[in-house]
């Protein structure tokens, strides 16, 4: 099964941005080729892009603290495993603790290396890093491997209690999402109520209908097309009755 996030606030789309942007990072740069590590450097710069007018320590906190909240005024409920919700609470604890101890606003001290800042304005321009335009850069790149896997670690420390944090938001937000079984009759499926409190959905379809999911949705209303593709193409809305898994997720 194929699934597709839609985020129905700014704040979450921000979150989800960050989240994937984190795991590119960390998935090139546990290679050795320096071609990887010109890629986790890539992604490096859009999680700088992405926050650049978002308040991420902040919104994180806010959203950490109601989930802390939600799940401290469950202590005394018999039906909920203690073991599982003390570490779920401990977890929240020290991820916010590690927030508020975090110095100045998130990626601030990326955007002022004079070094990197030089690299991500060579590196938006097409073929603009190459070793002509930026030997520099070149020679960083020829370091034997454990020298550039410093260095990135050292430009990444001050991001890994928010990356910590986001990666805890997203999960329990998911792994309490309400999930129901439904059909799109012609490819299309709508529903007259979201809920005010939805925060994100969650469409899954499994691989052999080959086709994906054009969503529409706020609290008042959700509309679903499913889209025929071709290779990357999307041709048209599916014709047949296409099952599908919509989770939402409010936590």
């Amino acid at each position: 099964m194929i699934l597709y996030d839609f985020p129905l606030s700014e704040q979450v789309r921000v979150f989800l941005r960050l989240t994937t942007l984190f795991r590119h990072v960390f998935h090139f740069l546990q290679r050795d080729d320096p071609l990887d590590h010109h890629a986790a450097l890539l992604s490096l710069f859009e999680i700088v892009d992405a926050t650049a007018r978002a308040d991420v320590k902040s919104d994180l906190l806010q959203g950490l603290e109601r989930q802390r909240g939600i799940l401290s005024s469950l202590r005394r409920n018999p039906d909920v495993d203690a073991g599982t919700l003390d570490k779920t609470l401990k977890d929240l604890d020290e991820a916010i603790e590690s927030l508020h101890a975090s110095k100045g606003k998130f990626a601030e001290y990326l955007r002022n290396h004079e070094g990197l800042m030089a690299i991500k304005q060579r590196a938006n321009l097409p073929g603009g890093v190459c070793d002509f335009d930026m030997p520099t850069y070149h020679y960083w790149l020829s370091l034997p491997v454990e020298v550039r896997r410093s260095h990135f670690s050292a430009w990444v420390a001050p991001l890994l209690s928010t990356q910590t944090a986001l990666e805890l938001h997203i999960r329990l937000m998911l792994e309490s999402g309400k999930s129901f079984h439904l059909e799109a009759r012609n490819g299309l499926y709508q529903q007259n109520k979201v809920g005010a409190d939805a925060r994100l959905l969650r469409v899954g379809v499994e691989e052999k209908f080959q086709c994906v999911p054009e969503i529409s949705a706020n609290k008042y209303q959700l509309n679903i097309r499913f889209l025929e593709m071709d290779e990357t193409t999307r041709t048209g809305v599916v014709s047949t009755l296409v099952p599908f898994e919509l989770v939402f997720c409010s936590f």
